[in-house]
C-alpha cells in the first residue's frame, strides 16, 4: 500500500527559489566558499582522527589479548610444576622450624619472657614490665580443621625499660638473628627526665600434637 502526499505547487516554487538563491550567494561569495570548504575539511579530519583512534584501541586490546595467551600458553606448557612444588614444601618446612619452641603453651610464654629480659639484661638494662598475650592466628570462626595453620598461635609481649640506645641496637640485632621468629610490631620512644621505652614483640608457636 502506497501513501503519496500531494506537495503545493507553492511550496515546491518556495523551496526551488531557496535553492537557487543559496546557489547564487555561494557562487558569489568567495568567503563563504572557503567556510564551506574549511568546514568539510575539518569534518573529514576529525572523522579521520576518531577512525585512526578507534584502530589504535583495537589493535592495543589486540596485543594485550595475545600477550596474556602467549603466557597462559607457556605457564601450560611448563614442565617443572614437581620441582617448584618440592621447593615450596622445603621452604615451608624452613619456616616452619623458625616457630618459638615449647612443650605447652605457658613453657612457651615463659620462654618468650625469660629471653626478653635475660637479652637486655645483658646489654646493662633491667626490663620494667613484659606483659603477655596468646590468641590464635586465625581468629574468625571459619572451617580450618584440615589447614596447618589452623593451631598457630602468636604471642604477643609489651615491653617497658628505661632508654638505653646502645642496649636497644643490640637488642633488635639479637632478635633479627634469633633462630625463631621475633617480630618488632611498634617501637615508642618516650623521652623526658626519665627516658623510656615501649616495645611490642611477637612470635609464632604452635602446640605439638599430642
Amino acid at each position: 500500500m502506497k501513501v503519496s502526499i500531494a506537495i503545493p505547487e507553492s511550496v515546491r516554487a518556495l523551496a526551488s527559489q531557496a535553492r537557487e538563491n543559496l546557489e547564487r550567494e555561494v557562487g558569489e561569495n568567495d568567503r563563504l566558499k572557503w567556510l564551506l570548504g574549511l568546514g568539510a575539511a575539518f569534518l573529514y579530519l576529525a572523522l579521520v582522527l576518531y577512525i585512526s583512534g578507534q584502530s589504535d584501541s583495537a589493535k592495543q586490546d589486540l596485543y594485550i589479548s595475545q600477550s596474556r595467551l602467549s603466557q597462559i600458553g607457556a605457564q601450560a606448557k611448563e614442565t617443572r610444576w614437581p620441582e617448584r612444588s618440592a621447593t615450596a614444601q622445603a621452604l615451608i618446612k624452613d619456616l616452619e622450624e623458625r616457630f618459638w619452641l615449647g612443650d605447652t603453651p605457658g613453657l612457651a610464654e615463659a620462654g618468650f619472657e625469660r629471653w626478653i629480659r635475660q637479652t637486655f639484661e645483658q646489654h646493662g638494662v633491667q626490663v620494667r614490665q613484659v606483659q603477655l598475650t596468646r590468641n590464635p592466628v586465625l581468629e574468625d570462626e571459619v572451617d580450618i580443621e584440615n589447614l596447618a595453620i589452623s593451631s598457630l598461635q602468636r604471642i604477643r609481649a609489651k615491653v617497658i625499660s628505661p632508654l638505653s640506645e646502645e642496649a636497644l641496637i643490640r637488642f633488635l640485632n639479637d632478635a633479627a638473628t634469633h633462630e625463631s621468629w621475633i617480630i618488632v610490631e611498634q617501637l615508642i620512644v618516650r623521652p623526658g627526665r626519665n627516658p623510656r621505652l615501649e616495645m611490642d614483640l611477637a612470635t609464632f608457636f604452635r602446640p605439638r600434637e599430642s
